[in-house]
């Protein structure tokens, strides 16, 4: 087997050597927990949106939307346009009203309309949700380096998962956005390298895509049928779930929305947000691109000895690329699986100690606890544990749906793993922004509990009974919309609106 020469571990040596330093440059200004959870809100709107950017593009992006691509076509953009749109939408409203609101985390913002069990409850379900969504991408990274290493997947989930935990609980959110901004640009440059040796190998990329276009490779849109009930072919189904997927983790999920609330305003955060927006249409198309590369250099002749597609994107780098271009290109994936996990790390640690487990002083905005940096880091570590363990069961659960005819590729494992709990998310976050004098605590625990139920049923209907019979893009509304009617209910609330 092919093995990564001296050129590429220098390459990824000096990767993981410049993250670090910028972690523990990170820690050295840590002055209180506001700079830990917040950076003083003081971040620059650039380091905000590469560090957004490095998130969302994630080791699902990196190695996924390639194999959508190389197994069919293009049509995954389709979601970019509702991911557009929610974006939007969110910047011109909701980011505003979380910093006029001076939230620490997200979830802050529910006990205003409804009260403290609503925060807690929310905030206790972003942590579930966001442990099996992250475990599911760092899954997802483990296919990868376990071709690499030799070593087996759930040994190589344990040590990426080990390496992002090192220096996310050193250096808080700080940390997380400087390092995502190097990883942000790793990232995108090594996919790049991918470009380069898709269009080489089939003598540039005017050959390729005319073969691609012959093949029908590059069809974007469909339009009949505009929706699909049982699948996310058509335009409008993958618009609606781009939309709804996009409100609920960019407004109600706080490994998202941290690094918003890091800006100097909300104007600089919902700029931050909407150009996020707009830049992944072409970076979507750049890894469709590399899957749609590697179809044709494989079209005459199945590689042989890979024993699954899904690690097509790494096998190509490490038997077709050169020395060094290839150490790129395992850089850049490391730097998508880190991206993922330091920041899901760094956002559930806050939001236990902040909304799920406060003390007296954390429960108070305005106290400022010396023990808190120390709570969020011992937290810290046990949630990187607790990803690694979501992580081992996710790659349980995904070779168990192997065996179904309708098993999700990829991509749409990782992006329907997120619909389990966001859509009651949503729902109760729906009502807060929407109808804030409605509802109460009760009713707020009660909705998402029935919220995270039906998100459970909808995201293993397939295997129990063997076929889909509701598109994953519904998944997030279908709950989201139980959540809120629920959520409105008449209950007991304490009124804390602001005056």
């Amino acid at each position: 087997m092919t093995e990564l020469g001296v050129a590429d571990f220098a390459v990824v040596t000096a990767y993981a050597v410049a993250v670090v330093a910028i972690g523990v440059a990170a820690a050295r200004r840590h002055a209180g927990d506001d700079d830990l959870l917040l950076a003083d809100r003081g971040m620059p709107t650039w380091a905000v949106l590469l560090s957004m950017i490095a998130t969302e593009l994630s080791a699902a992006t990196f190695i996924g939307v390639p194999v959508a691509a190389f197994h069919g076509d293009w049509s995954y953009l389709q979601l970019a346009v509702g991911a557009l749109a929610g974006k939007l939408v969110l910047a011109a409203h909701v980011i505003p009203l979380y910093h006029r609101r001076g939230v620490v985390t997200v979830y802050e913002f529910l006990e205003t309309g409804a009260g403290h069990a609503t925060r807690r409850a929310a905030a206790a379900a972003f942590a579930g949700g966001r442990v099996l969504a992250s475990g599911v991408r760092l899954f997802i990274a483990a296919l990868a380096f376990s071709l690499v290493t030799g070593l087996s997947i759930e040994a190589t989930i344990v040590v990426c998962g080990l390496v992002a935990l090192a220096y996310t609980a050193v250096g808080g959110i700080r940390s997380v956005i400087y390092t995502d901004a190097l990883q942000g640009a790793v990232f995108v440059v090594a996919a790049i390298a991918l470009v380069v040796g898709v269009t080489a190998a089939e003598g540039g990329p005017g050959a390729l895509l005319s073969w691609a276009s012959a093949e029908g490779k590059t069809r974007v849109f469909t339009w009949q049928p505009l929706f699909d009930v049982r699948a996310n072919r058509g335009f409008g189904t993958a618009a609606v779930g781009g939309f709804f997927l996009t409100l609920a983790t960019h407004a109600t999920d706080h490994d998202m929305v941290q690094r918003l609330l890091t800006a100097r305003s909300g104007r600089a955060g919902g700029r931050a947000l909407a150009v996020s927006g707009l830049l992944n249409f072409p970076l979507t198309l750049l890894f469709l691109f590399i899957g749609t590369g590697l179809a044709r250099f494989y079209f005459d002749a199945s590689p042989e000895g890979l024993a699954s597609t899904d690690q097509i994107v790494p096998w190509f780098a490490l038997h077709e690329l050169p020395t060094g271009l290839r150490g790129l290109v395992f850089a850049g994936l490391f730097a998508a699986a880190m991206s993922s996990l330091d920041s899901a790390v760094c956002a559930i640690a806050a939001t236990w100690v902040r909304d799920v487990a406060p003390n007296a002083a954390t429960q108070d905005a305005e106290a400022h606890d010396p023990d808190t940096a120390r709570r969020v880091r011992r937290v810290s570590v046990c949630v990187g544990l607790a990803l690694i363990g979501a992580a081992l069961v996710m790659a349980r659960v995904h070779a168990s749906m192997q065996s179904d005819s309708n098993a999700p590729g990829l991509i749409e494992f990782a992006l329907s793993s997120m619909s389990i709990l966001y859509g009651g998310l949503l729902g109760i976050f729906a009502r807060g922004w929407l109808l804030p004098r409605y509802g109460g605590d009760r009713s707020g625990v009660a909705a998402l509990v029935c919220g995270g139920t039906i998100g459970f049923f909808l995201f293993f209907h397939p295997t129990l009974f063997g076929e889909t019979h509701l598109a994953w893009t519904y998944w997030i509304p279908a709950s989201a919309i139980m959540t809120f009617a629920i959520a409105c209910l008449p209950g007991r609330r304490i009124d804390r609106s602001p005056e």
